[in-house]
């Protein structure tokens, strides 16, 4: 003779399998969201400064969408060779942490490309490689979105 449940076995069963169900399905991987699509770059920052023999400069800027960066020594007087960088502020001294730099000329085209893939705060650097005797001034303008 089979055996009979009571309401109350049917109630806990039922919890149970409700349970077991809610826990499957919070442990499931969530499907990832898609990449951002990077836009092109649409706002100029332009920088001028005075570099002093050895010194370093550092010149904040926003990046309000995901996209490309654009980085050009545009001159420096007199001319000398000049290391630029750019990257993301200390959030403890400000001093720009530069993640890609070169030492560079002044000119028209780009010196340092690439991607932010993130928004929010980067900053340029400019600094003497050991090229500057008295003081350089230099502007240096970033392209980004």
């Amino acid at each position: 003779m089979p055996e009979q449940i009571t309401s109350g076995a049917m109630k806990r069963i039922l919890a149970a399998a409700l349970g077991a169900a809610l826990v499957a399905a919070a442990c499931s991987d969530p499907a990832a969201p898609p990449a951002p699509t990077p836009v092109a770059p649409t706002i100029t920052d332009t920088f001028n400064g005075s570099l002093t023999p050895l010194g370093t400069n550092s010149h904040p800027f926003v990046v309000n969408q995901i996209g490309g960066v654009r980085v050009t020594l545009t001159s420096v007087d007199p001319l000398v060779a000049l290391a630029i960088g750019i990257g993301t502020p200390s959030t403890s001294t400000g001093v720009c942490l530069a993640a890609n730099t070169t030492t560079t000329d002044p000119g028209t085209n780009p010196q340092l490309a690439g991607n932010a893939s993130i928004t929010g705060n980067f900053c340029v650097a400019v600094s003497d490689p050991g090229n500057v005797t008295d003081t350089a001034a230099y502007t240096i303008t970033v392209f980004h979105s």
